[in-house]
């Protein structure tokens, strides 16, 4: 069968290195337009592309620089690696797949739907009949991946969906440049560890097209996280989107192995919102719990309602950050119905930028904790209320005099602030509301409604 490279050693050398001449051979890479794949960017090349694939399952199949268009699903075998050429990060100059699979509807199979130990490398996706303004064509996920697969240096041009980790157990996606403009990855019924790295999600196709960038400010969520298991995030990035990370509760999938639904716990390291509506939407979380360090938010993208962090009403798990900085900051920075929010060591720099009379945290629920942190503003600094509410400012420093207005009474604690919190009576301050701007359905077909902060 043909191949790029056979891999196996010569009688030469096997007799120069002293080795055996039964030695196995190693896995064959084999050369896609050698086995028929066509490319050119015209012609449907689906049929031969999966045809070279089955040819090279078990090993490698090269699939040199070029179009190839993609006009129905293809299915990446089990342990089998298919790798393209690319000339850089972000490049359509490199191996790009021209994808029009499922146009219109945005479930069922995408593009590449992989199956077990297989691996995607050095692969641009482009979708050329997406439109150039207004509401997107939608498509189903780009990439289906599976359990143990990988995913590295791949470039999402202007897909839909992105990547799809459901039931994707031990997985590994990095160094992932490109734009969904809906959905970038989604990791769900993930009992087992997964690893996301180094992913850049920027807009790359709506930089220059008013109405649909707006669209994916309005709607589009970077990364998002239902049931998942020790999640590890490092390094990722998202700009321009209406939501950075999005953790929600999923539903249980009967008949599947390990198609228990649930909530994420994990770690986020290095990681940033940019441009954002809300950084993080905690829907719901473990309680285990849900950590980030070392991380940046800049919410942005409304003149009103952005949010930093909140945690809504439904949620009953943990949130914790530790050595993140925020700034760019319309109205409130935090907003906590339920659950705990545990703050140390964090930068706030700014905020009610817009909405000058909002405070930075709102806490009308559940626990919030903020220690040894610095705030480069004064003035109102939190509104406390709610009859279980419960929080804790120590240690904090800031440029100066913060105010506090709670109704909490003994279930607030502040101590050790420079300089010291000015604490007032009464968690409301004037029935003002201010909407949280955003999807009116969520990716679970879920109402997202309005969020209110008494002000």
């Amino acid at each position: 069968m043909p191949t790029l490279h056979s891999r196996t050693p010569t009688l030469l050398a096997a007799l120069f290195l002293g080795l055996p001449l039964s030695t196995p051979a190693w896995p064959a890479v084999f050369d896609a337009r050698e086995l028929g794949v066509q490319g050119g960017g015209v012609t449907d090349d689906t049929a031969a592309l999966q045809k070279a694939l089955n040819s090279a399952q078990g090993q490698t199949l090269f699939l040199p620089a070029g179009k190839y268009r993609v006009d129905g699903r293809l299915v990446l075998p089990a342990q089998t690696v298919l790798r393209g050429e690319s000339s850089g990060l972000a490049s359509l100059s490199g191996t790009v797949l021209l994808s029009t699979v499922g146009k219109g509807r945005e479930d069922g199979p995408g593009c590449l739907v992989m199956q077990p130990n297989s691996t995607l490398e050095r692969i641009a996706i482009q979708y050329p009949d997406q439109v150039a303004e207004g509401e997107p064509v939608r498509y189903p996920y780009a990439i289906t991946a599976a359990p143990s697969t990988r995913i590295e240096s791949v470039y999402l041009h202007s897909p839909y969906q992105g990547i799809n980790l459901d039931f994707c157990h031990l997985n590994q996606v990095r160094d992932v440049w490109g734009e969904p403009l809906r959905v970038g990855i989604n990791a769900d019924h993930c009992s087992d560890i997964s690893r996301i790295e180094n992913v850049h999600f920027w807009p790359y196709y709506t930089n220059s097209k008013p109405a649909l960038r707006q669209w994916v400010q309005d709607h589009g969520v970077a990364f998002q996280f239902g049931r998942s298991d020790w999640q590890y995030c490092s390094g990722v990035f998202s700009y321009g989107y209406h939501t950075g990370f999005r953790f929600y509760a999923s539903t249980p999938v009967s008949g599947r192995p390990g198609g228990n639904g649930g909530v994420t716990n994990g770690q986020f390291s290095g990681v940033g919102a940019d441009r954002c509506v809300i950084g993080i939407d905690a829907e719901s979380l473990f309680a285990i719990g849900v950590c980030f360090t070392n991380s940046l938010f800049a919410p942005f993208g409304a003149s009103e309602g952005s949010r930093a962090v909140w945690l809504r009403p439904q949620n009953t798990g943990n949130l914790t950050l530790t050595s993140c900085a925020f700034w760019a900051v319309p109205s409130a920075l935090f907003q906590v119905d339920a659950g705990s929010l545990n703050l140390t060591a964090c930068n706030i720099h700014e905020w009610a930028l817009t909405l000058k009379d909002a405070a930075c945290f709102a806490a009308h629920g559940g626990r919030l904790a903020v220690h040894g942190c610095t705030f480069n503003q004064a003035g109102k600094l939190a509104i406390l209320d709610g009859d279980t509410t419960q929080v804790i400012f120590s240690g904090n420093m800031g440029t100066g005099t913060s105010v506090v207005h709670s109704a909490l009474g003994g279930r607030l604690v502040a101590t050790g602030n420079l300089p010291p919190l000015q604490i007032r009576d009464g968690g409301t301050a004037g029935p003002t509301t201010a909407p949280c701007p955003g999807p009116s359905v969520a990716l679970n077909d879920r109402p997202r409604g309005l969020c209110f902060l008494l002000l």
